[in-house]
């Protein structure tokens, strides 16, 4: 059932003769698979919705490089760091921070716990890497209302001035006969500017947005809901049509030959005060892969 609409793909739409273009994205496999199995629910949700939310931003991008989300929260929290960040090429990955003894806490007190709950406040910021030859550019806001969707609002409003409405649902599928599933659904609106042709784009906006904020979760992570029928069943009134797609999927840029490079730089006795039992264990924070090199490889 879950394979016959396609996941993992952003489309980027614009409504017909509106001020408005879009994104929209579903994730399933890819998600599932960048998550992975070692976070308590709420933060998986959490850094999932980070991983749409980039996912969404980076295809904005005009050119090769990466969109990376960082959420810094404090003390009061359960989560210290999420990060999340997808290339222009759809490749996404993500890692959280938490403090399991904190989390209990916090569940104890509230049973509902959005983003501001979990890091406790603290920072969100979006940094646009083109590279290593090129200057970062980065954005900071604070961590605001009970999804990152809160927050990434607040950002283009005031970062960018670009009236934007985002949507982000992030959970399990269960299916019965198959193993359950990580699955996440955004989408995002943002608003043309008006010009000589187009004139005020007011009345046009605020209907745009009236639609949009009509859309469920439900919607976002039905799998046999395909993103032209979710945009269909929005905006079909005034018109939509799809501009572009791209794929989206779970790719971590550690590799052991760069584990291994960077171990060769260390001397000898750093490398044997690392070592246990003759070899040294690396682990990925972000895909929690586990590298093993014996010392006498290296």
């Amino acid at each position: 059932m879950i394979d016959k609409i396609p996941d993992n793909i952003v489309t980027v739409y614009q409504l017909d003769a509106q001020p408005v273009r879009g994104r929209i994205v579903k994730l399933g496999a890819a998600l599932d698979k960048a998550l992975g199995s070692r976070y308590p629910d709420l933060v998986a949700n959490l850094l999932g919705e980070a991983m749409l939310l980039s996912s969404l931003v980076a295809q904005s991008l005009k050119f090769k490089g990466r969109l990376v989300i960082q959420c810094h929260g404090t003390n009061t929290g359960a989560v210290s760091l999420l990060m999340s960040d997808c290339t222009t090429d759809g490749h996404i990955r993500g890692y959280a921070r938490w403090d399991d003894e904190k989390l209990k806490e916090l569940k104890l007190d509230n049973n509902h716990l959005g983003a501001n709950k979990l890091l406790g406040g603290g920072t969100f910021s979006m940094t646009i890497d083109q590279g290593a030859d090129m200057d970062q550019y980065q954005g900071l806001t604070a961590v605001e209302g009970e999804r990152l969707s809160d927050c990434a609002e607040h950002y283009f409003k005031h970062s960018e001035q670009i009236p934007t409405e985002i949507r982000l649902a992030c959970g399990i599928l269960q299916v019965p006969g198959l193993d359950s599933q990580r699955r996440g659904g955004g989408l995002m609106i943002q608003k043309i500017a008006g010009d000589k042709t187009r004139g005020h784009t007011d009345e046009e906006w605020d209907t745009a947005r009236a639609l949009f904020n009509t859309i469920t979760d439900s919607e976002l992570l039905d799998p046999n809901l395909s993103q032209e029928a979710l945009l269909y069943r929005l905006f079909h009134e005034n018109g939509v049509r799809v501009v572009d797609t791209a794929a989206v999927e779970a790719r971590c840029k550690c590799s052991r030959e760069r584990l291994e490079k960077t171990l060769k730089s260390f001397d000898k006795s750093a490398l044997k005060d690392m070592a246990e039992a003759g070899a040294i264990s690396a682990n990925c924070e972000f895909c929690d892969a586990t590298y093993i090199f014996p010392l006498e490889e290296i």
